[in-house]
């Protein structure tokens, strides 16, 4: 299969990349500076895992549309999209104290750029269909599940949760499955040195819903231990 991932210069979408080439899969991953991208695939190179690197900055609406047309060129169809790019700019804090940019550039790269890449790829998702849409998101975003802290992070993924079940509708006639999953709370430079999951278990419970989910299962808000409550 051919497998895009953003945000995957590092952290779980690294590893997501990592596990599924070693799966044999064609896997594409994108990071927005081309610097940290290009070392990112070096890195796996020395693994000997070739994966391939494309451009992409979730948060810019142009660099969407030319990453789009640059992955037209080089492929006729993806079978997979891993929207795994987010920013955390304030890790705890109550939303009394959260700032108006925080909650724009969240919701900019965490909710709105998944929605804008889905349409720029759709037609390449349809080309792969039986396709996949895996849209990130976290334990966080679960709005029966939600407390105060993280404000613009957690509303962001609830936003996404929010797209995630649009997206599943819009697009199942279209042979495109789309499910939110949470990787659990993992040790990157996001989660913190506390978190209670190694680096390789958060990107196993993504990759898995690419290796032991259905094609068919949509509409899903998913962890390693089953459901989440939207």
């Amino acid at each position: 299969m051919t497998i895009l991932v953003t945000g995957a210069n590092k952290g779980i979408g690294f590893e997501v990349c990592r596990q599924l080439a070693r799966l044999g899969h064609h896997v594409i991953l994108s990071a927005r500076s081309a610097e940290r991208g290009q070392t990112a695939v070096a890195a796996l190179a020395q693994e000997k895992l070739t994966v391939e690197f494309l451009l992409l900055d979730t948060a810019d609406e142009a660099s969407i549309h030319s990453a789009a047309a640059e992955l037209k060129k080089r492929h006729k169809a993806l079978n997979v999209l891993i929207n795994n790019a987010a920013i955390l700019p304030t890790w705890a804090g109550t939303i009394l104290e959260a700032t108006a940019q925080e909650f724009r550039d969240t919701f900019l790269t965490n909710t709105l750029g998944p929605i804008l890449l889905i349409q720029a790829l759709l037609p390449l998702l349809e080309a792969g269909k039986p396709a996949r849409v895996i849209n990130v998101s976290s334990q966080l975003g679960s709005v029966q599940n939600m407390t105060d802290g993280w404000a613009g992070y957690g509303i962001s993924k609830a936003a996404l949760n929010a797209a995630t079940r649009k997206l599943a509708e819009a697009l199942k006639p279209r042979g495109i499955s789309v499910n939110a999953a949470s990787p659990g709370w993992v040790r990157t430079e996001m989660g913190g040195e506390s978190a209670s999951l190694p680096v390789e278990k958060g990107a196993q419970n993504i990759v898995r819903l690419i290796t032991d989910v259905p094609h068919s299962l949509t509409n899903h808000y998913l962890e390693a231990n089953g459901e989440i409550p939207w």
